[in-house]
């Protein structure tokens, strides 16, 4: 056993931070070691620098399973939430419902699949099987039987609607998104300009791969605190799926879809190639990567060399060879926010719930910053802006107001915040789902001749199936009683017998309640 935990323990190491954002400065608490100085570069922060594109199913599970990373109850209840929503109908381009009917039989009638744009049910994921006495559900508690990966090509996280966008901001945090209008330098290469991969340094300074390494050409490096197995930048982004797109916008017909997303592939020194990096990674980005080193805050120029971009001149050096100027004097403003966990992931409806968000920059950072804010992103684009009741460095603490409807929700913290010329802006986190969940309860409930009819809220949908979680019962009863009809607010049930209490079993949840019992007088004849 204690063979196997270590082994959990290393492989969580490896894969958990798919969980968690990327990182920035003045969010972090110093590490107890650190391997310095790099190649590789420290994994202290962010998602990690490996290849994840050829996963096992166990390997989701160390993630997903965990507590102090993703609330594993939180997984069914996200799925549940997409029955009959309109807000979240099949998109057959994404979804990774198996069984939705997403097959276009001609592609060039412009008619779309079936299934395309139809509201989610639950046998477009389940299938049932007859075993000869009764229904039972096929496999399904596989993450890979639904969500594919596309081996050596794209992980599960970057086939989705986000990641095939250019939403990388969504999940990675502190990167700039293609296309968001950050800013990005026009003018030629100088000689502090750095190279994608080594510098001209004696070490390979004034280059990315100084610190990111290995090259392309090299097999991958182990950072030996972390236990994670580093891969170079080449590897990493193309093991990502970027090209896969589709990039509407970046298509020229000839050039392999996402390509150009990074590369200049008519003139690849004019503009130079880090350009193509600053597609997502851009200068004030870049300036607020940085861990503390010592654990007196983020004090630029002030931190040990190489844990962060800023930290110290060596720092400064390896990626701008020939720099004069010192750390400290690096121009940065708000920290960038970034969201790591939640208290609690699900949240029942009609209820004020305070959570705490936990992360990084949440704090202001600065005067110019007017105002924090914790937004919750509806399936339908609609967002809802919080104001936290408390603010910390690492945390804040808000209400989920009663109002919110039920739902999944992406939460981000948002800051606003006041440019020199007196233009507002933001500066926003990664985000993480919240469930709102309905509460199953019952409102009324009535019997005659074994005939019980429940009204009430959160039933969702029924399956008839062994172990589907969704049953009528008396209390005490050997077997269920029989659904006749189930909706999200009314089920109709032949329970054999009246009795004063009934149970009912809801994919979201459990309710009981008192019956009515109907007596029948039967009239005499004369």
């Amino acid at each position: 056993m204690k063979n196997h935990d270590e082994g959990k323990e290393m492989l969580k190491k490896f894969l958990c931070t798919l969980a968690m954002p990327a990182a920035l400065a003045f969010a972090y608490a110093v590490p107890a070691v650190a391997d310095v100085p790099p190649p590789p570069v420290n994994q202290l922060l962010g998602i990690e620098d490996t290849v994840l594109n050829d996963l096992e199913e166990a390997q989701c599970r160390v993630c997903h399973e965990d507590p102090d990373i993703v609330d594993g109850a939180n997984i069914p209840n996200r799925h549940h939430l997409l029955l009959a929503n309109p807000a979240e109908t099949i998109n057959c381009d994404y979804t990774a419902a198996i069984f939705a009917d997403c097959v276009d039989q001609n592609p060039k009638d412009n008619i779309p699949a079936p299934d395309d744009g139809k509201l989610y049910e639950c046998y477009d994921c389940h299938q049932l099987n007859w075993n000869g006495s009764t229904y039972v559900f096929d496999t399904f508690r596989d993450c890979l039987y639904c969500h594919n990966q596309i081996v050596g090509q794209a992980s599960v996280h970057h086939t989705t609607v986000s990641a095939a966008t250019g939403d990388c901001k969504a999940c990675h945090g502190p990167i700039d998104n293609p296309g968001d209008g950050h800013d990005i330098p026009t003018y030629a290469a100088t000689m502090i300009t750095p190279k994608t991969g080594l510098g001209t340094g004696t070490d390979g300074e004034g280059g990315c791969a100084f610190c990111h390494g290995p090259l392309a050409s090299d097999p991958p490096l182990m950072d030996t605190e972390s236990v994670v197995l580093v891969y170079s930048n080449a590897q990493t982004h193309h093991g990502a799926g970027v090209v896969l797109g589709p990039y509407p916008d970046l298509d020229d017909g000839v050039t392999p879809v996402g390509c150009t997303l990074c590369h200049n592939v008519t003139d690849p020194d004019n503009p130079p190639a880090i350009r193509g990096c600053e597609v997502c990674h851009g200068v004030n980005s870049l300036h607020n990567i940085q861990v503390d080193s010592n654990g007196d805050g983020v004090v630029p120029g002030a931190e040990t060399a190489y844990w962060g971009h800023i930290g110290a001149i060596a720092d400064c050096n390896g990626c701008h060879l020939n720099a004069a100027t010192s750390a400290s004097s690096v121009p940065f403003g708000p920290g960038v926010p970034n969201v790591s966990d939640l208290s609690a992931y699900t949240v029942t409806d009609g209820v004020d719930t305070d959570i705490t968000v936990t992360g990084g920059a949440s704090t202001s950072n600065g005067a110019d910053v007017l105002s924090i804010g914790v937004v919750l992103t509806a399936a339908d684009g609609t967002k809802t802006t919080l104001t936290p009741s408390a603010i910390t460095e690492s945390s804040l603490d808000v209400t989920i107001p009663h109002t919110m409807a039920m739902g999944n929700y992406a939460l981000s913290v948002v800051k606003a915040y006041s440019l020199p010329d007196k233009r507002v802006d933001q500066l926003s986190s990664n985000s993480v789902n919240l469930s709102i969940m309905p509460e199953v309860k019952i409102t009324s409930a009535s019997c005659a001749k074994g005939i019980v009819i429940i009204g009430g809220s959160g039933f969702s949908q029924y399956v008839n199936a062994t172990g589907s979680g969704t049953s009528v019962s008396l209390p005490g009863a050997v077997a269920d009683c029989s659904v006749l009809s189930w909706s999200d607010t009314n089920i109709r049930a032949q329970c054999g017998e009246c009795d004063p209490a009934i149970n009912v079993d809801s994919v979201f949840g459990e309710a009981s309640g008192d019956v009515s019992v109907k007596k029948i007088i039967k009239k005499l004849r004369r």
